[in-house]
C-alpha cells in the first residue's frame, strides 16, 4: 500500500491562508516521482517541499506558500481551519517535472504505481497538454471530477459562512455524484462490477 497524505497543509507566508495540497495529489505525486523515483513512493509533499514550493502559484494576496505555517509560524492543529483552499501550480514550471514523473509512473512495474497511473491518467494527460489522447469516457470522468471538486468547494464555503443547511444540501449532492463516479470509474478500474451506466 502506498502511504497516503490525508492532509498536506500549506499556507501563505504573508496572510496565513491555508492551502490543502492533498487536493493536488497528482501534481505532487508526479514531482515526487521525478525527483525521488519510485522507490519508497508515498503521497504528500513531505520531504520534497523545496521542489514543490517554487511550482506553486502565489496566494491571492501575492504571498508565497510554505508548508504548514502561518505568518508568525505559530499555528497549531487546533487553530487551523478544517480545510484549505485548493492551491494552483504554475503550469509551465510544473510541466518538465510532471513529464519526467509521468514517464516513471507509466514505466513502473510496481502494481501500486500502475494502479495510480491508471487512476491519474485522464488528469495527467490534461496536465501534460495531451488532451487529444483522452477517450470520451475519460472526458466524462474529468467533467464529473470537476463537478465533485465544485461541490466540495460549495460545502467548505457554506461551512465557513455557518450555513449548515447549504452545507448539508451540497454534501448530499456530493454523495450522490460521488457514488456514481465510484461505480462508473473506480470500481470498474478495480475489476469489480460497476452498476452505473
Amino acid at each position: 500500500m502506498i502511504p497516503a497524505a490525508r492532509s498536506d497543509l500549506w499556507s501563505c507566508r504573508d496572510c496565513g491562508t491555508a492551502y490543502e495540497l492533498a487536493t493536488r495529489s497528482l501534481e505532487v505525486g508526479l514531482v515526487r516521482l521525478a525527483v525521488a523515483g519510485e522507490a519508497g513512493f508515498r503521497l504528500g509533499s513531505d520531504g520534497i517541499e523545496s521542489h514543490i514550493e517554487p511550482l506553486l502559484a502565489p496566494c491571492e494576496c501575492g504571498g508565497r506558500l510554505t508548508r504548514g505555517q502561518t505568518p508568525n509560524g505559530t499555528a497549531t492543529e487546533a487553530s487551523r481551519p478544517p480545510f484549505g483552499v485548493r492551491p494552483r501550480f504554475e503550469g509551465e514550471a510544473l510541466r518538465p517535472l510532471a513529464e519526467r514523473g509521468w514517464a516513471v509512473a507509466e514505466a513502473s512495474a510496481d502494481p501500486r504505481l500502475r494502479r495510480l497511473a491508471r487512476l491519474w491518467r485522464s488528469r495527467a494527460l490534461v496536465l501534460l497538454g495531451r488532451e487529444d489522447e483522452l477517450t470520451r469516457e475519460q472526458q466524462l470522468e474529468l467533467r464529473l471530477e470537476g463537478r465533485l471538486a465544485g461541490l466540495q468547494d460549495d460545502i467548505e464555503r457554506a461551512r465557513a459562512a455557518g450555513d449548515d443547511d447549504a452545507a448539508q444540501a451540497a454534501h448530499a449532492r456530493y454523495i450522490e455524484l460521488g457514488t456514481t463516479f465510484m461505480r462508473r470509474f473506480v470500481l470498474l478500474d478495480d475489476g469489480q462490477r460497476g452498476t452505473a451506466g
